[in-house]
């Protein structure tokens, strides 16, 4: 089973603690939605898990291997990673950004039936394949962005903020591709949003960041029957 193990993890950058004895796992059929506010340590941690980020303490596991033990090439080819700021190539046409890894290793035509399958994937046509980012909308590049962290078949599938900036349509949207992919691609996900309603709807599992600690874990029901007061302020601005 492709399972993310953190434990006790902590991260200093420049001489301020952004994360502190964090712990919790990931694994697959259960997707997992990290939620806090801005500055909470959230694209933090995320960083820290694909190593672009020294942990001061602790230690991160990855299939039962120490992220530190895990090569460039291996942490490459494990996660799919979709930034906040979706980061497509401009110049690219979405098909050869959804198989950008691949250029150059595989005929045209192989490469754009691939680059179809996972435009299908996220709910978008094959003359969507053609364009380029800047004629997209922003829920368009999302979903770009989406099919192609997810084109090498990565075990691991790390969202940075996938919905920041969308409409509540589009936000729910995109929470339903991702909980179908994980679905049927059985990749392991872990989602960090500051949208707590959709956390709430879409996510079985999720933590709750405050101030660089863990301020809540477990199942979303449970978060809903009875949440905190900080929990209220998050989810329902009390």
């Amino acid at each position: 089973m492709n399972k993310i193990v953190l434990n006790k993890v902590s991260v200093i950058l420049n001489n301020n603690k952004v994360l502190s004895d964090i712990s919790f796992n990931i694994e697959e059929n259960r997707p997992v939605c990290l939620i806090g506010r801005g500055s909470s340590g959230k694209s933090t941690l995320l960083k820290s898990i694909v190593g672009l980020v020294d942990l001061c303490a602790g230690d991160i596991k990855i299939d039962q291997t120490s992220i530190i033990e895990k090569s460039f090439k291996e942490k490459i080819d494990s996660f799919g990673v979709v930034f906040q700021k979706d980061a497509l190539f401009d110049s690219l046409t979405v098909w050869e950004n959804i198989m950008f890894k691949s250029l150059g290793k595989f005929s045209k035509e192989k490469l754009m039936k691939k680059a179809f399958f996972y435009l299908s994937k996220v709910g978008l046509e094959k003359r969507e394949a053609f364009l380029y980012p800047a004629e997209l909308s922003g829920g368009m590049k999302k979903r770009v962005a989406i099919a192609r962290a997810v084109s090498h078949k990565p075990k691991f599938l790390l969202l940075d903020d996938p919905t920041a900036g969308l409409d509540p349509v589009k936000t729910n949207m995109i929470f339903k591709i991702i909980r179908q992919l994980s679905e049927e691609l059985k990749t392991t996900v872990l989602t960090v949003t500051s949208d707590m309603k959709g956390a709430l709807n879409f996510f079985k599992y999720i933590v709750i960041l405050e101030d660089s600690k863990i301020h809540w874990k477990g199942d979303s029901s449970e978060a809903k029957k009875k949440p905190t007061e900080y929990m209220k302020k998050l989810f329902y601005g009390v």
